[in-house]
């Protein structure tokens, strides 16, 4: 049997808030590259699921990737974990995304990184 009992679940905004109003972002190439990067780090079980964020009492659609990995794979050397790899990406792609922060869910916890923070 395989237990995977560690779980991330990260937050990407289809939206971005420009001249007071939400315009969508074209994410598709973009979620393309995160999925590869997971991949590449042997991270191939994960789920993605539409999901609804608010920020300034304003509604807008998200994407949900849940990655559920092992214990055993938090382990191995030399690989990027995969909060690490969203974090990365997301600052990488911020020109496309244009957002103030990100978040991530990690073992019931909610981590926000504002993109002025190293």
């Amino acid at each position: 049997m395989i237990v995977l009992d560690k779980k991330y679940v990260f937050h990407i905004p289809l939206y971005k808030f420009e001249n007071n109003d939400f315009v969508l972002i074209d994410i598709n190439n973009i979620l393309d590259d995160l999925i590869n990067q997971l991949n590449q780090n042997g991270y191939d079980s994960f789920y993605i699921m539409n999901g609804k964020g608010y920020y300034k009492s304003q509604a807008f659609d998200e994407l949900l990737i849940t990655v559920f990995i092992s214990q055993e794979q938090l382990k191995i050397k030399n690989q990027e974990f995969p909060d690490s790899i969203f974090k990365n990406w997301f600052k990488r792609n911020n020109n496309i995304l244009k957002q103030e922060a990100f978040a991530y869910e990690y073992e019931n916890n909610m981590f926000i990184w504002e993109l002025n923070e190293n």
